[in-house]
């Protein structure tokens, strides 16, 4: 038996003589009657909001100790504030973990150390990580009045597009393949969440998504699919996944210019890093390695797979090993690739979603205080309440609880059931 062998079959015979070893123990120990928090960097509502709540719901049943787990948001910059907070002010103790899009691993990548990348105080090379529950599974997508048919008509026909901000991956992406591709797309930030940017496309004022993802299409709005409301242009990644239609084209398959098709590699290998969860540098690897074996068991768990079936989201688990493998090797291409693609990414200048402001009483208050109704040139008007609606009344900041019919107010909206921007009221 060779020395490898002798070890390994010690520490089952101590396992089974229920001898727990002395670091796996402590580990165990540390978790009990804990509170961890789980971080999400982006907002509420969409797929990455989706991704992590559910496993946060569910891991900590398979952590030792059974600890409790909270989730919360933790936005700003596309993921780079709270990707900084880990890295530099979270605990190392392994009570804090973060999940992301996938964008925030390759942020460095992207940018540099100028313009944006300036703001980036963390190395993704150095974090823990622990795995992700899928792929990133993305689309293009126009609405189906649009001339833009097929990823084709890019070439041809104008799309107009909504984000949220310069940093967000609709906004990102479509930048890119409108530099590296010719696509004509024109893109139109401020939208606040994912669901006003649908909004706006069902509104008529913008014509599409560059990037939208697969689990959050099929869980928000399956309908679209089934009424072909959409035409969904081509598949973002390295693979075509099989849970998209096999009429959806996988981009990178069209593209045969060897140096854009090595570039466009380089950006989509994000993809593959799907929603990953991290945890700070310095954690104690014992610790590190009883989280990555909770969130595959989790991903296991025929609870979580219940839930995750309801909500209509795929689980294809990518290991804590495969998502460092993927960075590691993202950032190790050669520097003159990373800085042509850095170079297709500028955005240049982009236009604002444009801002209703109306003037009118608050006439009702529906969904439990979360929607106003009101007026707006004669007309009943709603528009939601969210975490980014700067609420005031009588000059003083206020929370949606102050809210009631009767006051007159200045509102400031995107559109029919759009998240208002701000509430000001007498």
């Amino acid at each position: 038996m060779n020395s490898h062998g002798f070890v390994l079959g010690a520490g089952a015979l101590a396992l089974l003589a229920g001898v727990a070893l002395p670091q796996a123990a402590g580990a165990a120990d540390f978790y009990k009657n804990k509170r961890m928090t789980h971080y999400i960097t982006s907002g509420s509502g969409g797929s990455v909001d989706l991704m992590n709540r559910l496993g946060a719901r569910h891991v900590g049943r398979h952590i030792p100790g059974n600890p409790t787990v909270l989730a919360k948001n933790k936005t700003g910059a596309g993921g780079i504030v709270g990707a900084n907070y880990l890295y530099n002010q979270a605990p190392k103790d392994g009570t804090e973990t973060m999940g992301s899009l996938m964008s925030v691993p390759v942020l460095p990548l992207f940018y540099g150390n100028t313009g944006r990348g300036k703001n980036i105080k963390y190395d993704p090379t150095k974090f823990n990580w622990i795995g992700a529950p899928a792929r990133f599974v993305a689309v293009a997508m126009s609405w189906h009045t649009s001339p833009v048919k097929t990823w084709k008509d890019l070439l041809k026909h104008e799309l107009v597009v909504g984000s949220s901000g310069v940093g967000s991956s609709s906004t990102v992406d479509a930048v890119f393949l409108k530099n590296l591709l010719g696509f004509k797309y024109r893109v139109i930030i401020g939208y606040p969440s994912g669901g006003d940017i649908d909004l706006a496309m069902v509104r008529g004022e913008t014509q599409g998504r560059a990037t939208n993802a697969w689990a959050g299409l099929t869980s928000r709005h399956p309908d679209w699919l089934t009424d072909k409301k959409v035409n969904l242009l081509y598949q973002q990644g390295l693979e075509p996944d099989p849970a998209v239609p096999s009429s959806v084209p996988l981009l990178i398959d069209q593209i045969s210019d060897p140096e854009k098709k090595a570039i466009l590699k380089l950006k989509m290998a994000q993809f593959e890093l799907g929603y990953p969860v991290y945890m700070p540098p310095g954690v104690p690897k014992d610790r590190v390695e009883i989280m990555r074996k909770a969130y595959a068991a989790t991903y296991r768990d025929p609870k979580y797979l219940a839930e995750a079936k309801k909500a209509r989201v795929l689980v294809a688990p990518i290991s804590a090993e495969k998502v460092t493998k993927i960075i590691e090797e993202t950032f190790s291409a050669p520097q003159e690739l990373q800085a042509k693609l850095r170079a297709y990414l500028k955005p240049g200048k982009l236009e604002r979603a444009k801002v209703i402001k109306v003037s009118s009483a608050i006439t009702g208050l529906q969904k439990k205080g979360r929607v106003i109704v009101f007026a707006d040139n004669g007309k009943p008007a709603h528009a939601k309440i969210g975490k980014k609606t700067k609420i005031s009344v009588g000059g003083k900041k206020a929370k949606r609880g102050a809210l009631k019919t009767g006051l007159n107010c200045q509102i400031e909206y995107y559109g029919e059931m759009s998240q208002a921007k701000s509430i000001k009221c007498k």
